[in-house]
């Protein structure tokens, strides 16, 4: 399990904007998480998948996709929390 970042903002309701930790800036390709990865929370709870990677290369930005079985009240309590990638 990778540190992801830190969850930034929340779009659509259903996604989430995660500011890309310190260890993925400038890094090689091989070091960003695969689209589809498992992203989980700091209790290790399975949260959605990365959906895309965005923004520039010193600090990328990752579009996670919400699991549809995730309660929406919970949804908002991962704003400036860690999240993680499988």
């Amino acid at each position: 399990m990778k540190r992801l970042g830190v969850v930034y903002h929340l779009i659509g309701g259903r996604k989430l904007i995660v500011k890309g930790s310190e260890n993925m800036s400038y890094c090689n390709i091989k070091e960003l998480p695969r689209k589809g990865s498992a992203v989980l929370d700091k209790k290790v709870a399975r949260i959605g998948k990365v959906s895309d990677i965005i923004g520039p290369a010193s600090r990328p930005y990752v579009v996670v996709k919400i699991f549809s079985d995730v309660p929406d009240s919970k949804i908002k309590s991962w704003i400036r929390e860690k999240v993680y990638v499988k």
